[in-house]
């Protein structure tokens, strides 16, 4: 076989695994699976530092905006999910319980226990949306509403 023969029969060969690799599909990594697409809802873990932020967050807007005397708290995030838009949004499903601690007292709520008289025992199950704008430090609720429990 001449050089000339040989460098083609090369050439061919690179050509032709060339042309199998491409066809081939490539698995993604971790790191791309966990990557969100834009605009789709996904499911969020409860336990993330992120979501337990927003929820946090949500659970103080709601003592803010109710007239109850009583801080409410998480019982129990039922759900959580996010959408990555212009930042990111949060759809949490919270069961919430009423303490015995008022909100004329700032105190923690990790040290709040719930409200075991029978008349005092309200429980909410509540649907909140929230936007996050992290570079901006920002965090707002879009929407909200809550039924008894």
């Amino acid at each position: 076989m001449t050089s000339n023969q040989s460098l083609s029969l090369s050439l061919w060969a690179a050509l032709a695994l060339t042309l199998v690799i491409a066809a081939c599909p490539v698995t993604s990594t971790n790191a791309e699976a966990k990557q969100k697409a834009v605009g789709s809802v996904e499911p969020a873990d409860p336990n993330d530092e992120e979501v337990q932020k927003v929820v946090d967050f949500a659970v103080k807007t709601y003592n803010d905006l109710t007239n109850d005397l009583y801080i409410s708290k998480p019982i129990e995030v039922m759900s959580a999910s996010q959408q990555v838009v212009g930042g990111m949004n949060f759809y949490l499903k919270i069961n919430l319980g009423r303490t015995t601690c008022t909100k004329a007292k700032s105190v923690d709520l990790a040290v709040c226990p719930f409200n075991e008289q029978l008349n005092q025992q309200e429980r909410a199950i509540c649907n909140f949306e929230i936007n996050t704008v992290s570079w901006e430090n920002k965090i707002s609720m879009t929407n909200f509403n809550c039924h008894s429990a």
